[in-house]
């Protein structure tokens, strides 16, 4: 595809819907008032670019999907339009793809040579590739081969959105355009690691042995010795798609209990085996006959760092708690928050969102996601490449879970899994952990208090110590050993408070301890009130 053509296809479908956004801003494009823009006229907007994004081909297809996921950049108008983006397209003939077979496969030679049957009639079509059955090794698999030319289409495409960025971002928000190339750099790396079907067989080799002693799971084994980069080999396995509810039924599986087990495999990727499947729609996750989840397309699959994966769990754990300063925590620790926020503003409006969704009884992940993103567009806040997916996951996978269930409660689920794999109690414990920490701090600066108070009172006895505007004819040391009984009493209060946890006996000797000390720093104060007269 000619460059030239393609860029100028590509700016006068976009070019419209700029200067409409523009126009919105400032009535002359530049200069001028704002002007009001009904919903109506939004979701026809939408509705119209989404169109567009369908006749450009895969590559804006995919974007209009990353974006839908991305409601710190689109209005929730838009997402919701391009969520109805679907990359499936007729499969071509067989024809078309057969010389990669031969070439990749076959050696230069026949097709009939390496599989003992080929159906050349597609199963399924999709933007990027089409699949087809055969049999192999005497077992029935599904190839998956991409399209003629399709690398081609998408780095001419990825060469336009490279040029048009600028355009795009000089229009967008300031606020916005950190995230606009922070968005553009992630989704050239996933596009391309979806062409890559070599990458997504160990991918989908690497998750099938995550599960293979979970049998409530089932994962197709990748056939590396009939594979490329163009051509992906793997067993077929059969499946009622979650899109077919009614189907489901009829052969006897409950969608709540299915909707259930979709998330708990999802929470277990993410949160044990530190991988996700990128791509949760229900054309690609069924139910086998055995009643066991089956994932395909691992295209849009990836890693976490652990550091990634340690601040799912805190995300996960601080959500389910409602407590907001854990989860401005993690938003800092993502980098998706910056450090010198202001905290006190973050926290009251994070409260009023959690205790609104809870009022309405909202207690899902796309409502809380939304909600929040909203309300950080007010405070230094970005996206950074790796999170983007794993919004993905979230927000597309808790709506197929809703198709299935539409009272599914995440929230609830999430919970449920956090307690049986130990992750409350591990929340528990690094809580514990950091205030063992806090306390041994504390007491170490209490028992450093009374020589520091003797330094201080040498000075004075001195004559070296001058300090203005404080009445230094008072007692100081009546006043340093009030000070000491108030650190002392602390010191022990938090020390028996976590030792509550670790032996009740020794908590409740701590107590007692720390009551002596709170009567002794009572006695000390009324003291130096004396003094003091």
């Amino acid at each position: 595809m000619l460059y030239p053509v393609r860029f100028g296809r590509v700016l006068f479908a976009f070019l419209p819907f700029l200067l409409a956004f523009a126009r919105d801003r400032h009535r002359f494009v530049v200069v001028g008032r704002s002007r009001e823009v009904s919903d109506e006229r939004r979701r026809e907007r939408a509705s119209e670019l989404r169109d567009v994004m369908l006749e450009l081909g895969p590559t804006f297809i995919k974007i209009g999907q990353v974006l839908s996921t991305r409601p710190d950049l689109v209005p929730k108008i838009y997402a919701e339009e391009f969520r109805t983006l679907q990359d499936a397209v007729p499969p071509g003939a067989y024809e078309e793809v057969e010389p990669i077979l031969s070439e990749d496969v076959a050696d230069g030679g026949q097709v009939s040579d390496v599989y003992e049957e080929f159906d050349t009639e597609p199963i399924a079509g999709g933007s990027l590739a089409q699949v087809h059955t055969a049999r192999y090794g005497g077992r029935r698999v599904a190839v998956k081969i991409r399209r003629p030319g399709i690398v081609e289409v998408v780095e001419t495409d990825l060469r336009v959105i490279r040029r048009v960025l600028p355009l795009i971002t000089a229009f967008a928000p300031e606020r916005h355009r950190f995230s606009l190339r922070n968005l553009a750099d992630d989704f050239e790396r996933v596009i391309r690691e979806e062409l890559d079907f070599e990458r997504e067989g160990r991918m989908m080799d690497e998750i099938r042995q995550n599960f293979e002693a979970d049998d409530s799971v089932t994962i197709p084994r990748w056939y590396p010795e009939r594979s490329t980069e163009r051509v992906l080999t793997m067993t077929y396995v059969g499946s009622t798609k979650l899109s077919a509810v009614e189907r489901l039924r009829e052969r006897g599986f409950d969608p709540k209990e299915v909707a259930h087990d979709v998330a708990n495999a999802y929470f277990e990727m993410g949160m044990v085996h530190g991988v996700f499947h990128g791509d949760p729609h229900p054309g690609n996750i069924g139910v086998d006959e055995r009643g066991r989840i089956v994932f395909y397309d691992f295209g849009m699959s990836g890693r976490f760092t652990p550091e990634m994966r340690e601040s799912i769990v805190q995300f996960y754990l601080a959500v389910v708690s409602r407590d907001v300063n854990r989860i401005m925590d993690v938003l800092v620790a993502l980098g998706t928050l910056d450090p010198d926020v202001d905290r006190q503003a973050m926290a009251h409006v994070l409260q009023l969102v959690l205790e609104d969704l809870e009022g309405s009884g909202v207690s899902d992940w796309r409502a809380i996601l939304a909600e929040v993103l909203t309300v950080l567009r007010a405070f230094p806040f970005r996206i950074p490449p790796d999170l983007m997916l794993v919004i993905r996951v979230a927000t597309v996978g808790e709506g197929v879970l809703r198709d299935l269930d539409p009272e599914f409660d995440i929230v609830t689920t999430a919970r449920e899994f956090l307690l049986e794999h130990g992750y409350m109690r591990q929340g528990v414990g690094t809580l514990v952990e950091e205030t063992r920490r806090d306390a041994r701090t504390s007491f170490q600066s209490t028992v450093r208090l009374p020589s520091k108070l003797e330094d201080v009172l040498d000075l004075l006895l001195r004559g070296d110590l001058s300090v203005s505007g404080l009445e230094l004819e008072r007692p100081l040391v009546v006043v340093g050993r009030t000070l000491a009984y108030a650190l002392i009493t602390a010191a022990w209060v938090i020390g028996s408070s976590i030792l509550i946890y670790e032996n009740p006996v020794y908590g409740a000797i701590g107590f007692t301890i720390a009551a002596v000390m709170t009567v002794l720093f009572v006695q000390s104060i009324l003291k130096t009130r004396r003094t003091a007269r």
